[in-house]
């Protein structure tokens, strides 16, 4: 059973990465997972359907050039910084009001990455940790095996595939509502 508030927020972040990165946990000399883009929609869950929705990239300070590597994974290049970035503490700030009061769900705990920033960046973490949760559990409490996927392939669970490409925020979060709409099929199915 889906037991959900009529509206959520679902959010994903992107943040620099090497070769090797998540190998090593980003512990070589210079590795932060240093926030590049937030991704959020605005969800009602009686219709499983977007409202609204938010992205914005963020201009990076500790490593402010993308690693080639990044670019490929993600779609999201310099030039994309460049002309539409803006500073993080802006960039959580605008994030944290569009929230407003709404719960709000990651795919395994990306609140965690803002709390990081915050720190390096010194601000105070701008939202309230209670408000938080982890949508792995939705998927897990209802019989998917949510280990074997990741937020943007989470469909391949219900034998299915996307046409957004995984690996950007934005993507992923719709990713993710298609998941929920695929989950609710199976646990309402005249709905």
């Amino acid at each position: 059973m889906l037991d959900l508030s009529e509206k959520i927020i679902i959010f994903d972040t992107e943040y620099t990465a090497w070769v090797g990165s998540l190998k090593h946990n980003w512990s070589r000399l210079n590795e932060y997972r240093e926030i590049v883009q937030i991704g959020a929609i605005l969800v009602d869950t009686k219709q499983f359907s977007e409202i609204d929705n938010i992205n914005l990239f963020v201009k990076l300070v500790k490593n402010p050039i993308l690693s080639k590597y990044f670019t490929n994974l993600t779609g999201i290049n310099q030039k994309d910084i460049d002309e539409n970035g803006i500073y993080f503490q802006e960039a959580i700030l605008k994030f944290s009001s569009w929230c407003g009061s709404y719960p709000i769900y990651s795919f395994g705990g990306d609140e965690r990455i803002i709390e990081e920033n915050c720190k390096f960046t010194g601000i105070p973490f701008p939202l309230q940790k209670s408000k938080f949760y982890d949508i792995r559990n939705l998927f897990k409490n209802n019989g998917v095996p949510v280990d074997e996927y990741q937020s943007g392939t989470i469909l391949e669970a219900f034998g299915k595939k996307t046409n957004f490409r995984h690996h950007n925020a934005l993507n992923d979060v719709r990713i993710l509502l298609e998941g929920l709409r695929e989950l609710s099929a199976i646990i309402h199915p005249l709905l």
